[in-house]
């Protein structure tokens, strides 16, 4: 008798110690989870608040109404304007596709488009980021025809697209930022590509570029974050985002692999 109940009291002791342990891997999970939210919206708070004092001050400029602007002056205000606003607006749909696809997401919006149409539009909405260095060149390199159209989700394409363009932009000082397409790369797949002429990523960041939704507290930049938001997105279309290790030109090139879908 007394054997049963000892034995029962040794089970139940192993259950609640299991228990414990589940408990206390759940509230780790937690606590990850809550920091990595913490790091991302302090990033993201930090971004949105360049271009926004710089939407502030040029808004303050054209108010004066004493103050004469030629046309090539308006123009520039104008482009200054679109380039910060959509920066806004490409920052806050990073924020919605954060919880989106930490959230389970909702489904992709399958649609027919050019990828040489993206690319341009994309590098138009970036040009102004290089706007005061003369010595870097934003271009693009046509390898399809501009008929060639494929179906995915256009809208995060052209997210991961602007974050590429923009992290070239920021590491970049000379030569040249080349984004081009081509299905010649991967097997029945569309490759999309950024390389740049900067300074490239160092050795020792490699193999952590997309280990920030694992490790938040380990992040060096946010260089990390935009890369691991852009990898996860790939994840989400069905592909993978890569740095292209036989690039032999100084800098670095980033290959967005996506699945051909007829």
């Amino acid at each position: 008798m007394w054997v049963v109940i000892v034995v029962i009291l040794v089970l139940a002791l192993i259950a609640c110690l299991c228990y414990i342990l589940i408990l206390k891997r759940d509230l780790k999970e937690i606590l990850r989870a809550d920091r990595m939210k913490q790091v991302f919206l302090t990033n993201i708070s930090h971004e949105i608040r360049v271009p926004l004092k710089a939407v502030l001050g040029l808004s303050n400029i054209i108010s004066k109404e004493d103050l004469y602007l030629s046309k090539n002056e308006k123009h520039n205000i104008s482009d200054q304007m679109n380039y910060n606003a959509n920066l806004i607006g490409t920052l806050i749909n990073e924020v919605m596709i954060f919880t989106d696809v930490n959230e389970g997401g909702q489904q992709l919006r399958i649609e027919s488009f050019s990828p040489n149409e993206l690319c341009r539009r994309c590098l138009e909405a970036n040009m102004y980021s290089i706007y005061h260095r003369q010595d870097v060149k934003l271009n693009f390199k046509r390898e399809l025809n501009d008929e060639f159209f494929v179906n995915n989700d256009r809208h995060l394409i052209e997210l991961i697209l602007n974050k590429l363009i923009l992290m070239s932009c920021r590491f970049t000082e000379e030569g040249e930022i080349l984004v081009g397409c081509n299905t010649s790369e991967h097997t029945d797949s569309l490759t999309i590509y950024v390389a740049d002429t900067g300074g490239g990523i160092p050795e020792n960041r490699k193999k952590n570029m997309y280990t920030w939704f694992d490790n938040p507290e380990d992040m060096n930049d946010e260089a990390e974050l935009d890369l691991s938001i852009c990898q996860r997105v790939a994840q989400k279309l069905g592909g993978v985002l890569l740095l292209d290790d036989k690039y032999a030109r100084r800098g670095t090139r980033m290959m967005l692999i996506l699945p051909l879908k007829h």
